[in-house]
């Protein structure tokens, strides 16, 4: 059903600055986000939270291969510079959504 009805709300800068960040962080619009909050229901994210949790351990997998790398080799420092690029496109992948 197409939503015709406006309704007019005011906010103040730090109220609007924060249910923005609310909704940049769960992925959702400012509309999504109030319909969601002023109805009780909850929120839809775009974001899969299973594959963010995924994405968070190999992330961590990542840190102890190379903690455990960092032994100054040659070979241990490519491998190293290979798993901060990994983990910087991981990093860039969850903050675009």
């Amino acid at each position: 059903m197409p939503k015709e009805i406006r309704k007019t709300i005011r906010f103040t800068d730090d109220e609007i600055v924060a249910i923005e960040n609310i909704c940049h962080d769960v992925g959702v619009n400012f509309s999504q986000y109030c319909r969601s909050a002023i109805l009780g229901k909850p929120i839809k994210s775009r974001f899969d939270i299973s594959m963010i949790s995924q994405v968070q351990k190999v992330g961590n997998n990542l840190n102890q291969i190379a903690k455990k790398l960092n032994g100054g080799s040659k070979i241990d420092e490519l491998i190293l510079r290979k798993l901060i690029e990994i983990e910087a496109k991981l990093a860039k992948a969850l903050a675009n959504g």
